[in-house]
Formats: structure tokens, sequence, C-alpha cells
């Protein structure tokens, strides 16, 4: 007796269970349909900006030519064989602006021929930094990024962003960020790149 009650129950239940999975199939062949009726959004594609990806720590930093707020022309290949500090900045940034005269300061404490700092005006005016720059007296050089092309080749993610780079070009730090620039630690750091 108990053997067919056991049998009978176990019956029942893949039947319900059939029609449940069933219903649930059917459920879900009507959504598919409804949802093909609906109007489909465009489809959208993203064109990277950096085809390789940005610039990583290890590798050799993308090369790049810029003028700079007096003139000069920079191009940063020219400078192997010196430690080089690449800042992007802008006016319209409050952290850019509170970390420029630790940067202006650690400028001048490097040696000149052994140490290159850039400052990338980026998504800014020429003009806003020149206003900037003489306000200040900020006098290390301030290149103009137009079209945000170098920007764009390291794949910035905001400003500030600082690149340090070996006497060979090679990306040795980064910073996201505002930073003391003209602390022991990192005047100690830099020295150690200078004196490889």
């Amino acid at each position: 007796m108990n053997r067919i009650f056991f049998a009978v129950a176990l019956l029942c239940l893949s039947l319900l269970i059939t029609a449940c999975d069933q219903q649930g199939q059917q459920n879900q062949g009507q959504q598919q349909a409804q949802e093909s009726q609906k109007p489909q959004a465009p489809i959208t594609r993203t064109i990277p900006m950096q085809p390789d990806g940005p610039p990583v720590k290890g590798n050799y930093a993308p090369d790049f030519t810029l003028t700079d707020l007096e003139g000069r022309t920079w191009t940063l290949s020219e400078l192997k064989g010196q430690v080089v500090f690449i800042n992007f900045w802008a006016t319209w940034c409050p952290p850019c602006i509170s970390e420029m005269p630790s940067m202006q300061n650690l400028y001048d404490t490097l040696p000149k021929n052994q140490f290159k700092m850039l400052a990338l005006l980026y998504s800014d005016e020429a003009g806003n930094a020149e206003q900037f720059v003489e306000k200040l007296d900020i006098s290390l050089p301030v290149l103009v990024d137009e079209g945000n092309r170098v920007g764009m080749q390291y794949g910035l993610t905001g400003v500030p962003e600082t690149f340090i780079l070996d006497k060979e070009g090679i990306i040795r730090e980064t910073v996201k960020g505002p930073a003391e620039w003209d602390s022991a630690e990192v005047i100690h750091m830099l020295r150690g790149y200078i004196d490889q």
C-alpha cells in the first residue's frame, strides 16, 4: 500500500513539475515576442581613444611634440637621458592649482640638466594659463595640449595626473590626484632616478 501511495505521489509531482515548466516556457515565449515588438534602441559603438590602451608603469611613455606658452617646441623623445616629470593640469581644477607651488619648488630644486618638468595644459585655454603662471610667478614649462590629443594618448581619467619617466623614457611612477611634490620623500625618489 505504501508503495502504491509513493508511486502515485511521485507521478503527481512529476506531472506538476512538467506542467510548471511548460507554463514557464510559454510565458518566456510570450515575453520574447513582446520584446521583439518593442522599438529597439540604436546600437552604439565605442571607439577607444588609445588603441593600445593607456600607458602603464614599466612601459615606454608615448612620444609627443607640443609647444609651450613661450613658443618653444618640446618633443618627449628628445629628453632621453633625463628624468622627466609630466603633469596634466588645468586652471579650472582646484587640486591642480593647489599643487602648482610645490611643483615650482621641485622644479627649482632639481638640476635642470638632469631633470625636466613639463606641465601639460589639459582641456583649457592657453590664455588662462598665461594669466595663471604670471600671477603665481611660475617658471616651469607649460605646454598646451591642443585638442587634448596627448591627454587621450595617456588615457587620462582626470586632472591632475602625473607620470614620472626614467632616463630611458620608461614610466616609473604614476600619480592620480594632487601631491606635495617638494616633500623630502618625492625629492629622494627623483634623485634616485637621476642617479641611475
